[in-house]
């Protein structure tokens, strides 16, 4: 009974009726927030892909297949993607493996343990001799 009327709801969504698409935020709206945040870790991102989780699913409710699952996979597998393709947004601008390793050359030694030093040394040495793709590739890798 409840599928029924989470199909009816999201046809009413699709269609534009308001009570409709008040009653389908409604009813998983806590559900998409929680794993908007827990993808996001930010509240304020996750409200905004909650959001365009419920948009995506009033523009593209016509698509709903009810073979190919119920209307809360299908909606939770939005706001999952749109979640997903905000991460690569939230991150840090890239920092070229260069300059980590000229910002690395200039820290000063003072404050690290004699070992330490020697044992940076050590690296530092043979990953200067590495060809520049493999460089570029060790230190993406560690950074």
């Amino acid at each position: 009974m409840s599928k029924l009327l989470d199909e009816s709801l999201l046809l009413g969504l699709g269609s534009g009726d308001p009570a409709a698409a008040r009653d389908f935020v409604r009813r998983f709206q806590h559900r998409v927030f929680g794993l908007t945040f827990s993808i996001l870790r930010d509240r304020g991102a996750a409200e905004e892909a909650a959001q365009e989780s419920f948009v995506r699913a009033w523009k593209h409710a016509s698509a709903y297949d009810p073979r190919r699952g119920t209307v809360a996979a299908w909606l939770l597998t939005i706001a999952r993607n749109v979640s997903i393709n905000m991460l690569p947004a939230r991150r840090s601008d890239p920092i070229d493996p260069e300059v980590l390793l000229a910002l690395e050359g200039e820290r000063p030694q003072e404050d690290a343990v004699e070992e330490q030093a020697v044992d940076s040394e050590l690296l530092r040495e043979p990953l200067a001799r590495l060809p520049a793709d493999q460089r570029r590739a060790l230190v993406l890798a560690v950074f």
